[in-house]
């Protein structure tokens, strides 16, 4: 059966630059193609008719704010994120401790990270026994902030060492070879902010 909707975008439905936003039936199609969505399983979920999403994703008409609420929701956004004003959804995203990703990186050394990718960064706690390291030089895009949060590491960033203590933070171009150690008899801790997708 084949769907309402025309898979070529005519002009009315592409994003109008005068209206500062795109057009919501231009958002309602990618973001259903991207998850393999009917119209008529978004109807089914939002309470509108196939024949009106139809008409919405061609840009034949408009769609009243409740209703834009609505449509929103079945994709996980409010409105202002489904329009593109904001990189997340206006309630809180939890990520629960039980769903991070654990990362065995080394012997005594563990991390746990938080994926976002719709925003572009990742977030790395990284824990590390007394005398454990890395053993490794990283590289990869981006750039990465550190802070650490417990303990005393030892940052190693393109051939030169900077002691870290608890409170202490460091930025810098991931593209260098950069590497941890825990040359201390305490555990230790760190944050990383990733801004690029590295785990």
């Amino acid at each position: 059966m084949t769907d309402p909707a025309s898979s070529t975008r005519p002009a009315a439905a592409r994003r109008d630059p005068e209206l500062g936003f795109p057009s919501p039936g231009e958002v309602l199609h990618r973001l259903r193609t991207q998850r393999g969505m009917s119209l008529r399983q978004v109807a089914a979920e939002c309470g509108l008719s196939v024949s009106f999403l139809a008409a919405l994703e061609r840009g034949e008409t408009d769609i009243a704010l409740e209703r834009l609420a609505r449509l929103a929701r079945v994709f996980g956004h409010d409105v202002g994120s489904f329009l593109g004003f904001t990189q997340g959804r206006a309630a809180p995203s939890v990520f629960p401790f039980r769903d991070q990703a654990v990362i065995e990186r080394a012997p005594g050394v563990t991390y746990r990270v938080l994926r976002a990718p719709e925003l572009g960064y990742q977030v790395v706690q990284g824990d590390f026994a007394p005398h454990s390291a890395l053993g490794e030089d990283l590289q990869h895009e981006g750039t990465d902030l550190i802070i650490v949060t417990q303990g005393t590491l030892v940052a190693r960033y393109n051939g030169l060492d900077h002691t870290l203590h608890r409170g202490d933070c460091v930025r810098w171009s991931a593209g260098h070879p950069h590497t941890f150690r825990n040359d201390t008899d305490e555990p230790a801790r760190m944050v990383a902010m990733l801004f690029s997708s590295l785990y």
